[in-house]
């Protein structure tokens, strides 16, 4: 086998077990159950709170900290949501563009499977202890699939791979 040739496959053994370890980690976040699944995020909204109190020398309370928190918490769920599948589409593309097809059919390919992935992400938090599975998640992880997508066209259309 040639050098070249060698160095495609070993790039396509890397990114699709960067895509594999990816979907497990989604996975893994979606097992939580609502309790601590709600308490992943109160703890990122509260971190985020906190540095914002400290970088605007605001001298937030306690109590005001926490309830900032817990009114930016939705936010903080849905952005995590909206960065997994960004992160998803991205390797997916990365990956499919490993292989000889268009790169804008890689683009689509790797939107359709991440929003296929979040579909089945959802349907699975049916199971999970306190969660529900909703199509309005499925949609708002398809965003952030597109915003990742989007990423990988802009770096492909300057190295001029597009």
């Amino acid at each position: 086998m040639d050098a070249g040739k060698e160095k495609r496959q070993m790039k396509k053994f890397i990114t699709g077990l960067l895509v594999i370890a990816w979907m497990a980690s989604i996975f893994a976040f979606s097992a939580q159950d609502a309790t601590e699944s709600s308490q992943t995020s109160q703890s990122v909204s509260y971190r985020i709170a906190k540095w914002q109190d400290r970088l605007f020398g605001q001298g937030k309370t306690e109590e005001e900290l926490l309830h900032q928190a817990e009114g930016m918490q939705l936010f903080v769920r849905k952005g995590a949501h909206m960065g997994e599948y960004a992160m998803l589409a991205m390797l997916l593309a990365v990956h499919l563009g490993c292989y000889p097809i268009p790169k804008k059919r890689a683009l689509l390919l790797a939107l359709l499977l991440a929003a296929c992935y979040a579909a089945t992400d959802e349907f699975h938090q049916v199971f999970v202890p306190g969660r529900a599975g909703r199509a309005a998640d499925v949609c708002i992880d398809s965003i952030g699939g597109l915003a990742g997508i989007f990423a990988v066209f802009l770096f492909w259309k300057k190295k001029r791979e597009i």
